[in-house]
């Protein structure tokens, strides 16, 4: 191969070539919004070169090898990769030409980049600069000799993105403009790195199969194949090689198939924002972010930063070992949550502990904190918001290592979000685990075997294909067990078959007897209270408050109770009631009312022990 930065115009001046484009290339297809960009780039560089501001733009790589040619014609480049570039130039520079006024200019841009002045004769496939593919080769050919087109070639892309640009053209040359100065201050500082490919000297150069690796059956470059290329591009080729071998090549062996993730991962931590998931949807815009984040950093730089976090996003990733067996084990249970969400994060955590901010204890401690707040949520279902809020918690990773009590600093920060990202109290827990099908939940197993390990300090292997979740109350009822539980067999044991109480491991049970146990503790402040922040003052709120269905106490008589029955009502004596009035009426009844006749409701009634106003 033989790499050579050029002038994209001073490749296509030269009347001693033809490029062809080979069949097994796909049809010419850029649309609207791509000859948008290539305009708008010619236009950004032309006007950043007439305000003196020397500048070029890269124009990516154009790939060919010679092929043989009859003798006295020009010579013949196939293009492996480059064509819808080439394309698209060639067509905005036959809308030039036909835009102009100047019959010399337009003269010189036909001759110098359209037509080969070298072939002599009607030989159309050399004496036009560009061959196109069959199915483009009618409708490109008629719009180079300005000949009339026939209907069905009107259809092409070809012709629909001459127009486009002859329009773009034609409005620009409307309000005064010099169009022919787009070629001189704009164009003609497009560069390119073209590559010759040498398959009579070297037989690995084999034209198709690189075609074939370069384009992989159509699939789009991903997005780890933009920022490769984006970093790696318009370097000499011993620079490539270089920043190739000591950065990129290692990012690839310990992040196989997941450097577009990481990418992504790595933008979140450093912008502490977060950014669309690294679909094959999603690459181009993502590609385009890293450029506008990363535009003033040089290429080893920003490959240096990508290398030194490329190991620690594989102990999030793939579990790689990161030299301590209790981070590793935090990590493995995180892992099984699925917590990706938080991948942005745990790379700034995880690195800021490589760097000794943090002890190795400190660091399992914070995990082990992230692991309760994700299994909890897990358990209720509660995912939202956590793709968007988790990358700017890299800012709060400051507070965690000057906190001191690093757990208690991780559930406060948990705790201190909105109530979408809460953290679920022991209230809102035991509600819910006391009648949910906890036999079909995704993470049965693995909650069971924290369960057994908080007890025995072993938990079973959940990989064993033998470890299975068993049912004490069997989910087929004999006659004793219908005996057992009495006439109302059927009801009990639908509403209890599947519910946590009923299940267990069958690994290790003999250890368990009756003692109980504690699986996902939080800090006891936090254990009845609402564990996120109310950024406005919305006053109370039952739905917020899980409580819709449940009854609750009068204070200073636990007799007196009310069943709520909407998000700000209550059902008392047969009868619907704010709390507030409510209040009022029963301190009314019990002579004790205030002298200012107004109550807050939320002070004088409770659930479960702890009083409303100190849980809203």
């Amino acid at each position: 191969m033989i790499p050579q930065e050029k002038k994209l115009l001073d490749v296509l001046s030269n009347n001693d070539v033809t490029f062809f484009i080979p069949p097994y290339q796909r049809n010419y297809e850029w649309t609207d919004e791509q000859c948008k960009v290539f305009y708008d780039d010619i236009l950004k560089t032309h006007d950043r070169n007439v305000a003196g501001d020397t500048t070029e733009h890269f124009f990516g790589s154009i790939t060919f090898f010679q092929d043989e040619t009859p003798f006295g014609q020009p010579d013949k480049l196939v293009l492996i990769d480059g064509q819808q570039r080439i394309t698209t130039t060639m067509l905005f520079l036959v809308a030039l030409r036909d835009i102009l006024d100047d019959n010399t200019l337009r003269e010189f841009i036909n001759n110098k980049y359209l037509k080969n002045n070298n072939v002599s004769g009607d030989n159309d496939e050399y004496k036009i600069k560009l061959k196109q593919v069959e199915t483009d080769w009618s409708a490109y050919k008629h719009i180079i000799l300005g000949e009339e087109l026939e209907g069905t070639e009107k259809t092409s892309a070809v012709y629909h993105n001459y127009q486009f640009f002859y329009n773009q053209l034609n409005l620009y040359k409307a309000n005064g403009n010099n169009v022919g100065s787009l070629i001189d201050k704009g164009l003609d500082k497009f560069s390119v790195i073209t590559i010759e490919l040498q398959p009579a000297k070297n037989e690995w150069e084999n034209p198709q199969e690189i075609f074939e690796s370069m384009n992989s059956l159509g699939k789009p470059l991903t997005l780890a194949d933009l920022v490769r290329n984006y970093l790696l591009l318009g370097l000499d080729a011993n620079t490539q090689e270089n920043l190739y071998k000591n950065y990129w090549l290692h990012i690839e062996k310990v992040l196989p198939g997941h450097i577009s993730d990481y990418i992504r991962d790595f933008m979140q931590m450093k912008q502490k924002t977060s950014f669309k998931k690294a679909t094959e949807n999603n690459y181009k815009e993502l590609y385009g972010l890293f450029k506008n984040v990363f535009s003033d950093l040089k290429s080893d730089t920003v490959l240096k930063e990508l290398y030194d976090y490329s190991d620690v996003y594989s102990y999030i990733m793939n579990g790689k070992d990161t030299g301590c067996k209790g981070i590793n084990d935090q990590l493995k249970d995180l892992g099984i949550l699925r917590v990706t969400t938080a991948y942005s994060f745990l790379l700034s955590l995880l690195s800021e502990w490589k760097m000794g901010k943090f002890t190795d204890d400190e660091m399992i401690d914070i995990l082990e904190a992230l692991k309760v707040y994700f299994l909890r949520r897990r358990i209720l279902k509660i995912t939202t918001a956590e793709n968007k809020v988790f990358p700017g918690l890299v800012n709060r990773v400051g507070d965690l290592e000057n906190a001191k009590d690093k757990k208690l600093k991780m559930f406060e920060i948990l705790a201190d979000q909105e109530s979408n990202m809460r953290l679920p109290n022991d209230v809102e827990m035991s509600r819910y685990i006391e009648s949910m099908n906890f036999y079909n939940f995704q993470y049965c197993k693995f909650y069971l075997a924290l369960v057994e390990e908080s007890l025995t300090r072993s938990r079973p292997d959940l990989n064993d294909e033998l470890l299975q979740i068993e049912h004490i109350m069997p989910q087929k009822l004999n006659d004793d067990w219908k005996t057992e539980l009495g006439p109302d067999f059927e009801e009990i044991h639908q509403e209890l078959v599947n519910t946590i109480g009923n299940l267990t491991l069958i690994r290790h049970n003999q250890q368990l007897g009756n003692r109980s146990f504690n699986v996902m503790p939080i800090p006891q402040k936090m254990r009845k209270t609402n564990n996120f922040s109310i950024k406005e003052k919305k006053g109370l709120s039952f739905n917020e408050l899980q409580l819709i269905g449940e009854c609750i106490d009068f204070c200073d008589d636990p007799s007196i109770k009310a069943k709520v029955v909407n998000d700000h009502e209550v059902e008392f004596e047969g009868k619907k009631w704010r709390l507030s009035p409510l209040t009022r009426e029963i301190q009314t009844r019990r002579d004790k009312v205030s002298k200012s006749g107004s109550y807050s409701g939320a002070q004088y009634w409770e659930y479960d022990g702890m009083r409303l106003a100190d849980i809203i």
